[in-house]
């Protein structure tokens, strides 16, 4: 009977430390869940959004999603309270703080979270076409990204540096698409659009693919033009399409750039913020698994390059504890 009682005594205790202990991971972080919102398929944003929240689920047991998205869009919807963290570009992060650009009023809600790589502006007209200069699309059929989408937006400010918009393009008889990356190589490919606009990595995986058939080519920004453009907007900087991204590059191409980032919502937790940043940079690993020759561009050094906003306080414990500063 006493060795019934014993075991019956150790039985429960046992119990209550796996009950005690699950519930200590269980509320470890006073959150259930966590959204991200990021790219359109056939960019890098939407499988390393993926990837990010899948090692953030592992890392902290918190359930997380990943919602495709645009940079101008994403920030928005962090703004709404529609979503926990958005891929976006430095420089737009700054305008949506700010009230500038294509945000009517400050969005005080975004907090900046990391930067990973650098985004480039990448024009790309068949290789047959008669199109040499943006000054030759101001009749033609254009795909500058989704609205709500950056590439849309640096689409807008590039063309108005030319005297062109969206709106003189139709009145002259051409036309503007607003698709994704995927369905706008579709219309190239069928012949259906004349110029495929995008910012992103480089190289890109939709732009490969176009380069195989039908064939492309780049428009660059002439130095006059260069000028317009970065006081247009100054938070993007000059840079070029290297002529070893693709196969039949003679020459680097000069174009804009500005750098992908994460922004978070200043509602998230401190102690969660920390451990998504520590979850990103001490895996970087596992997602170049997913896109190597980004993930290649990343590093802690630079988690803070291009920031103009705030940092989010639990992020900044991370990278005061590493070191990091804003550059």
């Amino acid at each position: 009977m006493k060795k019934k009682a014993f075991l019956f005594s150790v039985l429960a205790v046992c119990s209550v430390a796996l009950v005690v202990s699950g519930t200590a991971f269980a509320g470890k972080y006073n959150r259930k869940f966590l959204k991200m919102v990021s790219g359109p398929e056939g960019g890098s944003w939407y499988p390393l959004g993926s990837g990010i929240m899948k090692l953030v689920e592992q890392a902290t047991g918190i359930s997380t999603s990943n919602g495709p998205g645009g940079g101008v869009g994403n920030c928005k919807a962090i703004q709404r309270g529609n979503a926990d963290l958005g891929w976006t570009y430095s420089h737009t992060a700054y305008n949506a703080y700010n009230g500038k650009g294509k945000f009517k009023k400050p969005h005080k809600k975004l907090r900046y979270l990391c930067s990973l790589y650098p985004g480039i502006f990448q024009v790309a007209v068949p290789k047959k076409s008669k199109i040499f200069s943006f000054a030759d699309l101001k009749d033609k059929r254009i795909v500058p990204g989704k609205v709500g989408f950056t590439g849309t937006a640096i689409a807008e400010v590039v063309l108005k540096a030319y005297g062109i918009t969206f709106d003189s393009i139709k009145k002259n008889g051409g036309k503007v698409d607003f698709v994704g990356y995927a369905d706008a190589a579709a219309l190239m490919k069928d012949g259906h659009t004349d110029a495929y606009m995008a910012v992103t990595s480089c190289p890109q995986s939709t732009i490969i693919d176009l380069n195989f058939r039908p064939g492309i080519r780049f428009l660059g920004i002439d130095k006059e033009h260069m000028k317009k453009v970065l006081a247009l907007e100054p938070g993007l900087f000059a840079t070029v399409i290297p002529k070893t991204a693709y196969k039949g590059m003679d020459k680097d191409v000069p174009t804009v750039g500005t750098v992908t980032s994460i922004v978070i919502s200043s509602d998230v937790e401190d102690d969660v913020a920390y451990a998504i940043v520590k979850a990103i940079f001490e895996h970087l690993d596992e997602l170049a698994k997913i896109k190597k020759k980004a993930i290649s561009q990343v590093s802690l050094e630079n988690a803070l390059r291009g920031c103009k906003i705030p940092v989010h306080p639990g992020a900044m414990k991370y990278y005061t504890e590493k070191g990091v500063k804003i550059k």
